[in-house]
């Protein structure tokens, strides 16, 4: 059973539209007593475009033994390769862990929204790993996760 979930990010549009429409208004009218020269409006823009553009989905695939979690149009990708999956878990994250890729005290997080995730705790090359994987469905994803097991 293969399995591909996508979510999309509600946080980062919300808060860097508004700073994007900001910055392009504020170049084109010249606002202020010393207006926006045009290479720092174009580093600006770029900067938030580009965060904009990495990060406001999240796509999990499941192939076989190995987890994918891709995010925003596809220049960051994680692969998960598990040797033996010991045990899955749905879990609501604390706030306080925030959004995207996290280092955490019970391990790695990949999310984009919410604090909905499903614990993964497995074996790679002998070593036992925890990671958690937010998404919006995760009781389909621990259910894909143990029928592979």
């Amino acid at each position: 059973m293969n399995y591909r979930s996508s979510q999309m990010g509600w946080v980062l549009p919300l808060l860097l539209a508004p700073v994007i429409v900001f910055l392009a208004l504020a170049y084109a009218y010249q606002w202020g007593d010393r207006p926006l020269p045009l290479v720092p409006f174009l580093i600006l823009l770029g900067i938030f475009a580009i965060t904009l553009l990495l990060f406001y989905k999240l796509t999990l695939e499941l192939h076989g033994n190995v987890l994918h979690v891709v995010y925003g149009v596809g220049l960051i990708r994680i692969r998960i390769e598990m040797d033996e999956l010991l045990e899955t878990k749905v879990i609501r994250t604390p706030w306080y862990y925030g959004l995207g890729i996290r280092v955490t005290p019970r391990g790695m997080l990949y999310n984009i929204q919410g604090t909905r995730a499903v614990q993964i705790d497995y074996i790679r090359d002998g070593k036992r790993k925890t990671v958690m994987v937010g998404t919006a469905d995760p009781e389909g994803l621990s259910r894909a996760l143990k029928a592979h097991r």
